[in-house]
């Protein structure tokens, strides 16, 4: 039967069990969602016919492949069907320029406060309280106190605290990031983002869908490194192709209106949520019952063409026992709730739930567990278009360039095969009988028969085809660099250097052109840093919400460094060690930096090496944890000085008072001055 959940309030915004009271209705309520999806998915995938055609056209031109009406234009000609493969080669600089950008830093995002830590009022009244014993002492001992002496010191011991306070939240947010990071890495956040920069690059629109919640089996070592398999949740980040996706007909956003993802899972896979909160192992075990061996599938427009650039041929024949399911996202008024057979729901609230169905089984009903009820995707578009779902793709941008450097190859082949040797003339009525046309090789003989015309014309002429080769390599090589203006990816970007003259010779002023042409791409980075802000967040309120450790929870703010990497490594390094110098050159500049500073300094200098950093220089927990060490040294030195002068007073010849010696005070055993 399947399993009702509902997120009770923020704070338990996990999927939660809602005990059924009197008459079972979970099949009741099945029943009616299943009508509402499926009602839903009509309308989605009606609406989707215009886009699923667009999907297709940016795969096949990356792909090298013509439209079939193209193709069949083509073929009627008889010329040549070569296709420049100048998308796939923009398509490839901008997901490898991107990925060098994203992907190679440690760690793509940073946590920072949220907002200026402050000081908790019970320790403000802590500071009250200590400045004024120390008053009081001080006025015991004899001493004059003026009132403004007490205000100073109230500040001192303010700032000191509110530093320190600084630095804990600084700690916590670098613990919370590591636990965050860790999490990514288990969640296969980097081949999901490979796979969704080049989607990003490649459609209309790219989703990033995370974080799931899945059963994975791991292996983990036990006693005497016994390998033993875990089957433990993991939060996962996966790519969601823009085939599978089907947002309502009006929708703006991932949050807007309903959402429907298609979903092609195998049986293992369907297994591997049993046992996950808000799934219906019941009804899992009917949908393996039923349909593991046969499979089900939807079988929508497009999709045999797209099984067959993904090189997926003959899919249709042969299923391989494939079982796909829709998950629903969207919002639902409480009355039909009510009627569906839901407890414990408002009339007149709207509900966002989430649901899964394959066929007529409905395998998971929750309502949306986000404490903001959003959906757990993101969209980036390499140009975004106000207002809608779909963006503009690159290939759409420069496939005009790409139609007229085709066109230009085409012709450029043909012209080539009917001007590589001469064309013949010939009257058949004057050849000799078995006279084969049809082949021509050196020292051939003609036999013809005389001009009846008495004109005495001959009955074989030959005439060589103009060669347009230099006109139309002209054309190609013209809309070639208008494909360059068009995406903003300059050829020498990705190694070519025949767009690179002028200043672009030098390295320099190639170094200079490159960063100009980061400009042009820094928009669809800081989109993508959008994306990774999202995903990245939504981690951080999972963890604040449920991770039991108390010691990296804080109120954080999630900052993605995407935009940073597109400054030149080569100039951050250079300029780090410039300044590195600077710092280790200059007394001054040292105290203020402090030994953090220069380690932290060192510590990026080393990562730029890519050396092992911890062998070299201390963490910043060590580096603390040495300085307790020599602060508390110094407290027990300084203790133990009024014992360590044992010398009398000794006076010289003349009466005077002789100075102590210089050496006279010693460290204690053990403490290092």
């Amino acid at each position: 039967m399947t399993q009702v959940y509902q997120a009770v309030a923020p704070v338990e915004a996990d999927i939660s069990a809602v005990q059924a009271q009197g008459v079972d209705n979970s099949d009741l309520i099945a029943l009616g969602i299943s009508g509402h999806i499926n009602s839903c998915w009509t309308q989605a995938k009606m609406a989707k016919q215009d886009i699923t055609e667009r999907l297709l056209q940016c795969e096949r031109q990356r792909r090298g492949e013509y439209d079939p009406d193209k193709a069949i234009d083509i073929a009627e000609t008889g010329g040549s069907d070569i296709f420049m493969m100048l998308t796939d080669v923009k398509c490839a600089a901008a997901k490898s320029w991107i990925q060098d950008v994203m992907l190679q830093a440690p760690r793509p995002f940073d946590l920072v406060p949220a907002q200026e830590p402050q000081i908790p009022p019970e320790v403000r009244l802590s500071i009250i309280d200590l400045v004024r014993t120390e008053a009081e002492d001080y006025v015991l001992a004899g001493q004059e106190l003026h009132p403004e002496t007490f205000r100073k010191r109230m500040n001192e011991v303010h700032d000191m605290i509110s530093l320190r306070v600084k630095e804990e939240a600084k700690a916590t947010a670098e613990r919370m990031a590591q636990v965050i990071q860790d999490q990514l890495d288990t969640g296969k956040f980097k081949p999901a983002m490979q796979d969704f920069i080049d989607d990003f690059v490649t459609f209309p629109t790219a989703i990033l869908k995370g974080p799931s919640v899945r059963r994975k089996k791991q292996l983990q070592w036990g006693p005497n490194f016994t390998p033993v398999v875990v089957n433990d949740m993991v939060r996962e980040v996966s790519r969601v192709s823009p085939y599978d996706i089907f947002p309502s007909a009006n929708s703006m956003g991932v949050d807007d209106g309903f959402l429907i993802q298609r979903h092609r899972l195998s049986a293992k896979t369907l297994e591997s949520l049993k046992g996950v909160p808000g799934y219906s192992d019941d009804d899992i075990d009917q949908v393996i019952i039923r349909y593991g061996k046969a499979g089900y599938r939807y079988n929508e427009f497009g999709d045999q063409q797209r099984d067959d650039l993904e090189g997926k041929t003959n899919s249709q024949m042969h299923n391989d026992h494939l079982i796909e399911a829709l998950e629903f996202w969207g919002p639902v008024m409480g009355d039909l709730l009510i009627q569906w057979g839901m407890k414990d729901v408002e009339p007149n609230k709207v509900y966002e739930i989430n649901a899964w169905q394959v066929a007529s089984f409905t395998i998971k009903v929750v309502i949306n567990p986000d404490p903001l009820g959003e959906r757990p995707y993101e969209i980036a578009s390499w140009r975004s278009i106000p207002g809608a779902f779909w963006g503009s793709a690159l290939p759409e941008n420069m496939r005009d360039v790409q139609i007229m450097c085709n066109a230009a190859a085409r012709s450029l082949a043909n012209n080539m095969g009917i001007g590589s040797g001469p064309q013949v003339e010939v009257s058949v009525d004057r050849l000799a009988d078995g006279e084969d046309i049809t082949q021509m090789y050196p020292w051939k003989i003609w036999q013809t028969t005389s001009d009846k015309t008495g004109g005495g014309q001959a009955g074989v002429r030959f005439f060589q085809p103009e060669m347009k080769a230099a006109e139309l390599m002209g054309i190609y090589n013209q809309f070639a660099k208008q494909a360059d203006e068009v995406t903003g990816i300059p050829n020498y970007i990705y190694g070519s250097g025949s767009g690179a003259s002028g200043a672009g010779r030098t390295a320099s002023g190639l170094s200079m052109l490159m960063d100009n042409a980061a400009k042009g791409i820094k928009t669809a980075v800081g989109t993508i840093d959008d994306v990774v802000t999202m995903v990245v967040n939504r981690f951080y309120v999972h963890n604040m919400i449920y991770n039991p450790d108390p010691y990296i929870k804080g109120d954080f703010r999630v900052i993605a460094k995407g935009a940073m990497g597109l400054i030149a490594k080569e100039q951050i390094q250079v300029r780090r060690n410039e300044f590195l110098n600077l710092i280790l050159s200059n007394q001054i500049a040292l105290q203020i930096v402090g030994p953090e500073g220069a380690a932290y300094l060192l510590r990026e200098t080393a990562m730029g090496l890519q050396m092992d950093t911890d062998r070299l220089v201390p963490s910043t927990e060590m580096m603390k944890f040495k300085k307790e060490q020599i602060e508390m040294a110094m407290q027990q030195l300084q203790a133990a000085m009024p014992q360590q002068i044992a010398a009398p007073e000794a006076t010289n010849p003349a009466g005077d008072q002789a100075p102590p010696p210089m050496n006279t005070v010693q460290p204690q055993q053990g403490v290092s001055a």
